[in-house]
């Protein structure tokens, strides 16, 4: 019983003693329950819908998941895919802006959002993420578009522009994970072999709002809204098992020293990197660049791992300014605490959780 419930103790106490009080107030704001709050309830996946869908949403089963996904705007098409521990959400303001020229498609990545992991977690695993995505590209009949993705959501999308190079019109990639690297403490600390078993059932909210303060370059960005949905997915019933299973593939990927395909991509490609970033260091553009020959790297001075979350405005703008065929300058330093938008996708209250 001690090996069981001291990596439990350790967790918290280590989790709160680096994250300290403000983590942990926005882990209980965004809990709907006090059983929520310490990681062991869940929300059901009847609320999660009401609140994170809309009249975009769509579903679609590839297999044997029902991938949501949303729809919006018309003209050329935009894929958007986020990255790990998020959702479709995190491009809301970006899809308000792209929408008026471009049809754009976001999507709730397998293990994530709505669309959950596999029955079987064992499944689950690197290849069963890319075949997914093609096929769900397949199965919703798009043929030439532009892909932007977010870290992991990064690596799919290059991973698909390097398989099906004829498909893919632009590729804009932000802060994408690949390349060997020393992981994030989160993800080693998760795949430890005690932690990972413990972490499939018990996962409280101050891991995911700690992470959350930890990837922006500056915390004062993070929008109340956001944090909510990160604690609130966390929550839907399998996305413990599925965020640790994730977090052993990415582990997996960052000690691979195979070589990678990805000077076989021919579309233009737009590299965007948060100088801050504390999981993928801005080092490892370089290796992006060299290896996709048609590439710029735009770097923004103190933003961290999600660029397109963190200020918007500024990488939106760049991405159609990108994809109208424009060469991009180097932004200047965006102040610090600066407000964006809360505008986004429509969302209804949860009980127990006020916006």
């Amino acid at each position: 019983m001690q090996r069981i419930y001291t990596p439990i103790f350790v967790l918290f106490f280590l989790a709160f003693g680096i994250s300290g009080c403000s983590s942990m107030g926005a882990a209980m704001k965004a809990s709907p329950s006090f059983a929520n709050s310490i990681g062991f309830a869940e929300i059901p996946f009847e609320d999660l819908t009401d609140r994170y869908t809309n009249e975009y949403s769509k579903w679609v089963e590839v297999n044997g998941l029902k991938i949501h996904y949303q729809e919006v705007g018309e003209g050329p098409t935009i894929v958007l895919v986020h990255g790990i521990m998020s959702s479709l959400q995190t491009w809301d303001d970006w899809v308000l802006e792209l929408s008026k020229s471009y049809r754009v498609i976001s999507l709730d990545v397998p293990g994530f959002g709505l669309t959950g992991a596999p029955e079987s977690i064992d499944d689950f695993n690197e290849e069963y993420l890319l075949n997914t995505f093609a096929k769900f590209i397949d199965v919703i009949e798009l043929d030439n578009f532009s892909i932007a993705g977010n870290s992991l959501g990064g690596y799919i999308a290059a991973q698909y522009a390097s398989n099906y190079p004829n498909r893919v019109d632009h590729l804009i990639l932000l802060d994408p994970v690949a390349y060997p690297q020393e992981v994030p403490w989160i993800i080693g600390f998760a795949t430890a072999p005690v932690i990972s078993s413990i972490g499939g059932v018990f996962q409280p909210p101050l891991l995911i709002t700690m992470n959350v303060e930890q990837v922006y370059g500056d915390h004062q960005r993070i929008q109340r809204r956001h944090m909510d949905r990160y604690v609130h997915m966390a929550q839907r019933s399998g996305a413990k098992a599925a965020y640790i299973k994730v977090m052993e593939i990415l582990d997996e990927r960052s000690s691979q020293e195979t070589p990678l395909p990805f000077a076989q991509i021919k579309a233009p490609t737009l590299l965007m990197w948060g100088e801050a970033d504390p999981w993928v260091p801005v080092e490892l553009s370089q290796r992006w660049k060299e290896d996709i020959k048609d590439s710029q790297l735009v770097i923004y001075p103190g933003v961290g791992h999600m660029p397109m979350e963190e200020i918007p405005g500024k990488t939106v703008m760049d991405a159609i300014a990108f994809l109208n065929g424009e060469k991009i300058v180097q932004p200047e330093p965006e102040p610090k605490g600066k407000a964006f938008s809360e505008a986004g996708a429509m969302e209804r209250p949860m009980e127990g959780v006020s916006n």
